[in-house]
């Protein structure tokens, strides 16, 4: 397992959970969803399009280029991996080492 200090790879699913994320945090725009999901253009733009693909994004032309924002479909499968992560990730309260009480 790696330490908090070294470079991990991120799985397929990581990556587009970030991008679904970024989109989902007000990122719309290419360049933001790429910095935010820190992504190469070439791989953001296919992973952009497979969003798409699987109806999770939806992409308009605006005037200043075009946008992204998520879908129902894409909110329903960010909201389920964050419920898993919360239980992955849950941190239970630690045990006490010492009980102390208190006699009258």
């Amino acid at each position: 397992m790696a330490g908090e200090g070294e470079m991990t790879r991120r799985s397929q699913m990581e990556i587009l959970i970030d991008i679904l994320r970024a989109v989902a945090d007000g990122n719309h725009k290419p360049t933001h969803v790429m910095y935010r999901a820190n992504l190469s253009w070439m791989r953001l733009k296919k992973q952009l399009d497979f969003l798409i693909k699987q109806e999770m994004l939806v992409s308009e032309e605006a005037k200043d280029g075009t946008v992204y924002t998520i879908t129902r479909k894409g909110k329903d499968v960010l909201d389920y991996f964050r419920r898993i992560e919360g239980e992955l990730y849950y941190k239970k309260r630690p045990i006490p080492t010492e009980v102390y009480v208190n006699y009258r």
